[in-house]
C-alpha cells in the first residue's frame, strides 16, 4: 500500500515539546499518522505538522462529515466539486451538500474510513 504525507494547519505549536505532544492527536482528528515533522509558517501565529495517509483507507468502521467547500451553485457543481473536496481530507463524497452561508460556503457530505 502506499503512503502520502500533507502538512496540516495546527494553530501556533511554540516549541519541539508540545509540537509533539499535540501532533499525534491533531492527526488522529485527520485519520493520519504524525511523523514527529513540523514547522512554523507565521511567527507566533500559525505552525503545522505533517500527517501520513495510506492511498486507501480500509478501516471496517465509518462516519459521515459534512466539510467547508466554498459557495456551491447547484447539484451539478457539486458533483464538480465535492469529490474533490472530500478526497482532499481523506474521504469520498456521500452525494450530499448543503449551502451554510447563502453566497458564500456550502458543505459536502463525506465518508470517512478508519
Amino acid at each position: 500500500m502506499s503512503t502520502f504525507k500533507i502538512n496540516i494547519i495546527a494553530g501556533p505549536l511554540w516549541n519541539n515539546d508540545e509540537a509533539q505532544k499535540l501532533g499525534g492527536r491533531i492527526a488522529a482528528a485527520h485519520l493520519g499518522k504524525f511523523t514527529g515533522q513540523w514547522s512554523t509558517i507565521v511567527e507566533g501565529e500559525m505552525s503545522v505538522i505533517e500527517v501520513e495517509y495510506s492511498t486507501q483507507p480500509t478501516g471496517s468502521s465509518e462516519y459521515a462529515l459534512d466539510v467547508l467547500a466554498g459557495p456551491i451553485w447547484s447539484d451539478e457543481d457539486a458533483k464538480a466539486v465535492c469529490p474533490a473536496i472530500c478526497a482532499s481530507y481523506g474521504g469520498t463524497w456521500n452525494g450530499q451538500w448543503t449551502t451554510v452561508v447563502e453566497g458564500k460556503m456550502s458543505v459536502c457530505g463525506c465518508v470517512f474510513k478508519f
